[in-house]
């Protein structure tokens, strides 16, 4: 059995292939792999693929993506081979990765700071004060002996129904509609306005204080919550990039950011269908607390 990497040293994000070759002493009905969860959670399995040469030998290519900022191992893992009337376990041998950073040599050196740039004191605070001054002077002379009239107060205005859903499709096109990521590159900037558009429709539907949570506390939140498993994995797909990319220094491609963008969206589209109900019972709960009712405006007129 042989067992090999494309890559022993990687960086965060980085895509590389692990596979497993077998060479058989005879032929056996079925061959057990080794699962996803066989792998160190700073793996993320892409996708695998068998390749049967012979009723001798076989081979697994599992594609993994690296996560992580220091050294991992991929352990010794089973296999275990059936033959007709009896099966035997083989162990595959354990395989080193190391991290390789992307920060150049000399770059984590603190540079010497720059003196503060004096600005000259502006003047035309006391210009505007001036103005305002006379202004007022102005008034009191003119108007200090006229009576006052009665102040109507205006009638309150009852402020619509805040849709958290509606809400968040509005900002999706705002970033689509007014995002320069083509040109000024700023994946930083990208992946925050997005992240934070699905942090703040938690905060608005569920009250989870989802602007202040780091990605593993909003994630324990939505499970604690039982929020629909797909919007959490959607989640976690969106987050994840937006972390490796403000805090690992990852740059992405600008297929890479608008492929967040479409996760964003089918967020969106599944968040209609598993949080109507929610958004209902609030908007039943607002038109209660705001709005006359049918019934209420026949007991008034009793």
């Amino acid at each position: 059995m042989n067992t090999r990497v494309t890559a022993d040293s990687l960086t965060i994000g980085e895509v590389f292939e692990y596979s497993i070759a077998i060479q058989f002493d005879r032929e056996y009905q079925n061959v057990q792999y080794p699962d996803t969860n066989s792998f160190p959670s700073s793996l993320e399995l892409l996708g695998r693929q068998q390749f049967r040469t012979s009723d001798f030998s076989d081979s697994l290519v599992y594609t993994l993506q690296y996560f992580n900022n220091e050294d991992v191992q991929i352990s010794s893992m089973p296999i275990t081979l059936y033959g007709t009337n009896d099966s035997s376990t083989v162990f595959t041998d354990p395989v080193s990765l190391y991290f390789k950073t992307v920060v150049a040599a000399g770059d984590t050196t603190l540079k010497p700071m720059k003196p503060n740039f004096a600005f000259p004191r502006p003047w035309w605070p006391w210009v505007l004060a001036g103005l305002a001054l006379a202004g007022f002077l102005l008034w009191w002379f003119k108007f200090r002996d006229q009576e006052k009239t009665e102040s109507v107060d205006p009638e309150p205005q009852i402020e619509p129904f805040y849709n958290p859903l509606e809400e968040l499709e509005k900002q999706l096109l705002v970033i689509k509609n007014e995002s320069k990521v083509a040109d000024t590159k700023n994946f930083k900037l990208f992946y925050s306005e997005v992240g934070d558009a699905i942090r703040a429709y938690f905060e608005d539907l569920y009250n989870i204080p989802a602007l202040e949570c780091t990605s593993s506390e909003l994630l324990r939140y939505l499970d604690a919550y039982g929020v629909d498993d797909t919007l959490t994995e959607k989640t976690r797909l969106i987050l994840r990039k937006a972390d490796l990319v403000k805090f690992a220094k990852y740059t992405p491609t600008l297929e890479d950011a608008w492929q967040t963008y479409d996760n964003a969206l089918e967020f969106l589209e599944r968040a209609k269908l598993a949080d109507s109900a929610r958004i209902g019972r609030l908007k039943a709960k607002y038109n209660q607390q705001f709005m006359i009712t049918p019934t209420q405006k026949d007991q008034g007129e009793d």
